[in-house]
């Protein structure tokens, strides 16, 4: 008995090395398109749209819910590091109240950096205060299941997160510990992302592209703990808002 926990203890090992070396070798871009979740698209259209009586939050929450194209945005990655960001364009007039907002929750302007190697996860904004600020991605954890099913081709699994809230579909075949948005910390790279309203779709998977890729870790920006983030927003908003 001993001898076989050891045995597959070896494997797991193995297998770890062997994931973190394809890593290290793989670089590539992974294209997204970003859109309202059609589960809470159906939601807002059989329950909350009915029960809003202000006809001027009805227009608004429609143009989010019903108006918006999809938005794009990338990881790129190489030797273990990954950024993903948003396209900076948008197909519509940027006064598209729908766009602006799908464009925000899909990531905005920030930047969501990944070095599993170093164990540095960082997020830079820009956008909030009108300068910048560089803080830590917050720790996630994951809950797997052995459910699958094939994205663009690759063998994908089931993972959630937030009592089920946040749902991805990660592939081990390619051996990167991210996702859209800093969504970080499975044994694959996240194909597919459901969180909040906004589900992210894989596009397009570009490895080992001709191109040299290169990842940098963020710079030009305050750094921060993310609990002294959080602290400089919550003042701003009450500066803002009032308590």
């Amino acid at each position: 008995m001993k001898m076989i926990k050891l045995t597959i203890t070896i494997l797991v090992l193995l297998c770890f090395v062997y994931s973190n070396l394809n890593a290290q070798k793989t670089e590539g871009i992974i294209y997204y398109k970003s859109k309202i979740n059609s589960k809470k698209l159906d939601e807002y259209l059989t329950n909350k749209r009915k029960s809003i009586k202000n006809k001027n939050v009805i227009e608004s929450l429609d143009k989010v819910f019903l108006y918006t194209k999809s938005i794009n945005s990338t990881i790129s990655f190489s030797k273990g590091e990954a950024l993903f960001v948003v396209e900076n364009k948008l197909d519509v007039d940027i006064n598209d109240l729908g766009q602006r907002v799908l464009k925000t929750v899909s990531g905005g302007e920030r930047e969501y950096y990944f070095n599993d190697k170093n164990k540095t996860y960082l997020i830079k904004d820009c956008e909030a205060l009108g300068e910048c600020f560089i803080f830590d991605n917050t720790y996630l954890e994951w809950q797997l299941t052995q459910e699958t099913k094939t994205i663009n081709g690759y063998k994908s699994y089931k993972a959630t997160r937030s009592n089920g809230k946040v749902i991805a579909w990660y592939t081990p075949s390619i051996p990167l510990g991210f996702g859209p948005k800093g969504e970080y910390g499975l044994p694959g790279l996240i194909l597919e992302l459901e969180i909040g309203n906004v589900i992210f779709n894989a596009s397009k998977i570009v490895l080992n592209p001709k191109e040299v890729i290169k990842i940098e870790e963020p710079k030009g920006g305050k750094r921060v703990s993310k609990e002294e983030y959080e602290v400089i927003m919550d003042k701003a908003k009450k500066s803002v808002f009032g308590n």
